[in-house]
């Protein structure tokens, strides 16, 4: 059997960024890499096309962790600890100089993930590729290391390591371990309760063939809500659908709500939620007013693009060719309420881009967020997607791998 000082499930950011850690911070250790598929981080090889988005400028931790649908409150001191100064000093220190964009994303100035993943992999870790883990036990000192029993719900007593198997059939054996990967059978054999795992962060499809033949048509500032939800932010209509920060924020806090409506629900797009209805049915009135002989398809009072205020007015049952001046305050009322709650259905989800993002994991109250230490099992330690912990695009799911992986590996060294 081979034995190592530490294992760590999962050649991903947080595993990976772990081991290099553990390189510095106590290169006396052997630490063995297992990672399933066939290449290391491949998750950040296509983080942000290709580019790396691997975190966020924040002025305030509090502020910041409102990114996170699930873990924000648990990361607030994690983040004092290490978080996105620090990670971007890390990374500078180590070769990759940075640049950070308007809108607040951080990138290699490179533009290119390859300085990321070259930074990461400098350590000289010992990583095992096509490694998938099948079962893990709890070694007892008493009986020589062999493997007795799967872990239970209690706390162990004792110090004796861990017994993992591979799906080849080779056992290994540590004295620590951590799981930085999601999915697996083996991680329900851990003792931990696991929330299900279900998408987030992603695109919704709709049948409403009139709404996506306006593709490519940004409106920056919507409200669109769901049974028991709502978001705001900008919105794109796509040929399939609709995308956008309003959308990917909607998607990522209703992650389980959506799930469990099997994707298919009404959405409500309030297309200019800095008004109430009454107020667009006043300015629609004033317009009538203002301009009687202008046709009510072909201006738009309320600043929509022409081909969204066309659709809107043929909901509202309005002839499009007729004047304003001859509108009736009826109709009027009617585009108002497509204005402020355009009923839209959703029939699916899309992935966003290349972001492959699921809420769910390991129970946040059973780990320890000062070390990322099992509270149900000494020596058992977590980082990275295995946690349920999610986040929206822009860099704050890297953000939560790098700081996860980083105390796991600092408490690590120091026991």
């Amino acid at each position: 059997m081979i034995s190592s000082d530490v294992i760590i499930i999962g050649g991903g950011a947080a595993g990976i960024f772990a081991a290099a850690v553990l390189a510095e911070e106590a290169p006396e250790l052997k630490v063995l890499v297992l990672e399933k598929g066939a290449k290391p981080l491949a998750k950040v090889r296509v983080s942000g096309g290709g580019r790396c988005n691997l975190t966020h400028e924040c002025s305030d931790i509090r502020t910041f962790v409102q990114n996170y649908p699930r873990g924000g409150a648990e990361l607030i001191g994690p983040f004092h600890r290490f978080g996105p100064a620090e990670t971007i000093e890390w990374f500078e220190a180590h070769g990759v100089p940075l640049v950070t964009l308007d809108d607040g994303c951080v990138f290699p100035q490179s533009d290119t993930s390859e300085d990321v993943i070259n930074a990461l992999l400098k350590s000289g870790a010992d990583i095992r590729t096509n490694s998938e883990v099948c079962r893990i036990l709890r070694l007892l000192p008493r009986d020589n290391g062999a493997p007795l029993a799967s872990l239970g719900s209690k706390v162990w007593k004792f110090e004796g390591g861990f017994n993992v198997k591979l799906a080849n059939g080779e056992q290994l054996a540590c004295k620590k371990l951590l799981v930085a990967t999601g999915g697996g059978a083996f991680i329900e054999g851990l003792g931990h309760a696991i929330e299900p795992c279900v998408p987030s962060l992603f695109t919704f499809k709709t049948s409403d063939k009139d709404f996506t033949a306006l593709a490519g048509i940004v409106v920056e500032d919507v409200r669109v809500s769901a049974p028991g939800l709502k978001a705001e932010g900008a919105l794109l209509i796509t040929h399939g659908g609709v995308s956008g920060p309003a959308v990917l924020r909607l998607s990522s806090f209703g992650a389980r709500t959506l799930a469990e409506t099997k994707y298919r629900f009404d959405m409500k797009i309030n297309w200019l939620p800095a008004q109430s209805e009454e107020q667009v049915f006043q300015t629609l009135e004033k317009f009538r007013a203002a301009s009687p002989r202008k046709l009510v398809g072909t201006w738009s009072p309320v600043g929509l693009s022409s081909r969204l205020w066309k659709l809107l007015v043929a909901r509202a049952g309005v002839d499009g060719t007729r004047e304003w001046g001859a509108c009736p305050v009826k109709a009027l009322r009617h585009i108002a309420a497509q204005v402020s709650g355009f009923v839209l259905p959703i029939t699916g989800k899309n992935p966003h881009r290349e972001e492959f993002v699921t809420c769910g994991g390991i129970r946040l109250k059973e780990v320890n967020f000062q070390s990322m230490e099992s509270r149900l099992c000494p020596g058992l330690y977590f980082a990275g997607e295995v946690l349920d912990i999610d986040a929206l695009t822009g860099g704050f799911n890297l953000q939560a791998a790098w700081t996860t992986g980083y105390l796991a590996a600092k408490a690590m060294a120091a026991d």
